[in-house]
């Protein structure tokens, strides 16, 4: 019995201090992080789109979605991303190719052991992928727009990068994926 009252004090002291160096850690300014992702994409989902108030405008849209599990500077997470992808316009992958498709938006919400959220916005390109060519690889820059938790009110700049990617079974658009997203959080000192 009394151990079992010993970890979860030892567990409980070691989430708070956690949260303090985590807090403490950005508060007068940046914090580099790097966090390692892997899970599954979906593409071409159709979507009904809607105003402001919610009401169907009659639009349908193509989003691609994606849930994946993320270890890294700041713990265990879980990250799901919606992504508009239009025709390329001519922009360069990291590899110097012309770009298959545009990321004309990718919305992310990370969510952390500890229930706080992070969001992020960001754009990018779609890039043939010379491993398997049968499966693009995208390369995405954003930047972050607050969160909740000990995220309220964080900024800063991240990208992602995969460094594996592949179909799930046969003629289809599921995909399995890994990689990983790194930048750097900053959050002022008069925000807390």
């Amino acid at each position: 019995m009394k151990t079992r009252a010993s970890k979860k004090l030892v567990f409980g002291a070691a989430l708070i201090v956690a949260t303090l160096a985590m807090n403490s850690a950005f508060a007068d300014g940046k914090q580099k992080f790097k966090i390692r992702i892997a899970g599954g994409f979906v593409q071409n989902i159709q979507q009904m789109q809607v105003d402001m108030m919610g009401t169907p405008t009659g639009v349908v849209e193509s989003r691609s979605m994606a849930l994946v599990k993320g270890r890294g500077t700041f713990g265990n997470v879980d990250i799901m991303a919606v992504t508009v992808s239009g025709p390329p316009t001519g922009k360069l992958c990291s590899s110097g190719d012309y770009a298959v498709a545009d990321i004309l938006e990718n919305n992310l919400v990370l969510t952390f052991g500890d229930l706080s959220l992070l969001f992020g916005n960001g754009t990018g390109v779609v890039c043939p992928n010379p491993a398997n060519p049968a499966v693009p690889i995208a390369e995405v820059e954003g930047t972050w727009d607050g969160g909740t938790g000990r995220f309220r009110r964080a900024g800063g700049k991240w990208s992602i990068q995969f460094d594996f990617a592949d179909r799930v079974g046969e003629a289809t658009q599921f995909i399995a994926e890994t990689g990983v997203i790194k930048g750097h959080l900053t959050k002022r000192r008069y925000d807390d």
